[in-house]
């Protein structure tokens, strides 16, 4: 039976691959994170040395899925050192306490950053923010561990009852339709939207056949956030007229038009279909209508 320690377990990805991986028989899944939480076994401040030495003391796993992080740019540009902390030395400090074991790492497509779009692992890296520079500094520490993969998603979609809705692009846009709420949304902004329960069955591929190196997960389609939004809100039933397009020249924040990335390595090595968009739209639709927490239409 393999030990998994989950860091992260009470965020949207962390607390998914805890679900997904807790479902199948044969491991044994050790959730943590800052705060308590349903799926959070050990609580632990991952930035401190310390307490990652009491937790290396207290568990012993096989594999580490690295998924904590400090994620929102706005709010790590303005708090630099503690996002450094999050991001940066959470990983120094879980590499050097545990040095046994096999280390995954959840960096972001967003290291690429570039407006040529379909990008492979062996595309340069384009740090334009403080949030990505501490995610290529990591990557580049989590490089000198032996048998190390690092998980480069795009945009993780999908259903969750416990964490916030800014912490996921669909229950954001589902949060909005709610409060009925008008959604700008970029008709000229490409980007591969998966599912966060296909990113959860990959990791414990991953783990199952013991690969190691650097992997893009997203989906096949390149597809306009506006698109994508409307996809949703078609599936779910939800009233058009909260959804509208926009140009991407109007938005707030600057982000490149085409954001896309090519899973194709990831798919080939796990020999692994990553579904069609419409595919994992409707599983979301389905396990969002067998919950009894949310009503969707």
């Amino acid at each position: 039976m393999k030990t998994i320690l989950i860091t992260g377990a009470s965020g949207f990805v962390g607390s998914a691959i805890i679900r997904h991986i807790g479902n199948h028989p044969g491991w044994n899944v050790i959730g943590t994170s800052r705060r308590s939480h349903d799926y959070t076994d050990i609580v632990a401040d991952l930035t401190d040395k310390g307490a990652v030495a009491a937790l290396s003391r207290a568990c012993s796993p096989d594999v580490i899925v690295h998924t904590a992080a400090m994620a929102k740019t706005d709010i790590c540009e303005k708090n630099r050192e503690e996002c450094h902390n999050a991001n940066v030395s959470s990983t120094k400090n879980l590499i050097e306490a545990f040095p046994e074991s096999k280390f995954i790492f959840f960096s972001t497509y967003a290291v690429y950053n570039t407006e040529e779009g379909n990008c492979d692992e062996s595309c340069s890296t384009n740090p334009t923010n403080y949030y990505i520079e501490t995610k290529i500094e990591a990557e580049n520490y989590v490089r000198g561990r032996a048998g190390h993969i690092i998980f480069r998603p795009s945009v993780i979609f999908g259903y969750t009852p416990f964490t916030r809705a800014t912490q996921n692009y669909f229950m954001q846009l589902l949060d909005m339709v709610q409060s009925k709420k008008v959604m700008r949304s970029p008709a000229d902004q490409y980007f591969n939207p998966v599912l966060v329960n296909v990113v959860a069955d990959i990791v414990m591929r991953s783990i199952e056949e013991n690969i190691s190196g650097t992997y893009n997960i997203g989906s096949t389609e390149n597809i306009s956030k506006y698109d994508f939004n409307r996809m949703i809100m078609e599936r779910f039933h939800f009233e058009m007229r909260y959804l509208r397009p926009i140009e991407s020249k109007n938005l707030a924040v600057s982000r490149p038009d085409n954001g896309t990335v090519s899973s194709s390595a990831i798919q080939h090595i796990l020999s692994y279909r990553i579904p069609p968009l419409a595919e994992m739209v409707h599983f979301l639709y389905e396990e969002m209508s067998a919950s009894t927490n949310l009503r969707v239409s």
